[in-house]
């Protein structure tokens, strides 16, 4: 299914796009990540889920449409080079970087080398 020229995925969890993004990240135009609401009953990333992983890979969540009363779409694209992040995101990146989920192509989307978020 497409949206927007965009394809449209569903991951049940956040190892599913994790391992999308890995064989992706440096391919893909953008995705529409299908998201599921609490309480739908259906299982899928949470939006907080689809921010660090993209922190992770140098992807970025931007615009948010509806899909049905379930679920929503969620634009998933990869970050501008050298784009700048919030003072919130940036906290996140330490935390992540901490935890050795941030990739090379992670800092180098925020302009960043590994010892930039150490420090």
């Amino acid at each position: 299914m497409e949206h927007q020229g965009l394809q449209v995925l569903n991951f049940k969890n956040s190892t599913e796009l994790t391992e999308w993004l890995a064989q992706h990240h440096t391919n893909s135009p953008g995705i529409w990540v299908r998201i599921f609401k609490a309480g739908s009953g259906e299982r899928s990333v949470t939006f907080q889920e689809v921010l660090e992983a993209g922190l992770c890979f140098g992807w970025s969540e931007s615009l948010r449409h509806p899909m049905d009363e379930k679920s929503y779409l969620q634009k998933f694209t990869p970050r501008k080079t050298k784009s700048t992040a919030s003072p919130r995101n940036l906290r996140l990146v330490e935390r992540l970087d901490r935890e050795g989920r941030m990739t090379p192509a992670g800092f180098e989307a925020l302009g960043m080398r590994k010892q930039d978020a150490d420090s």
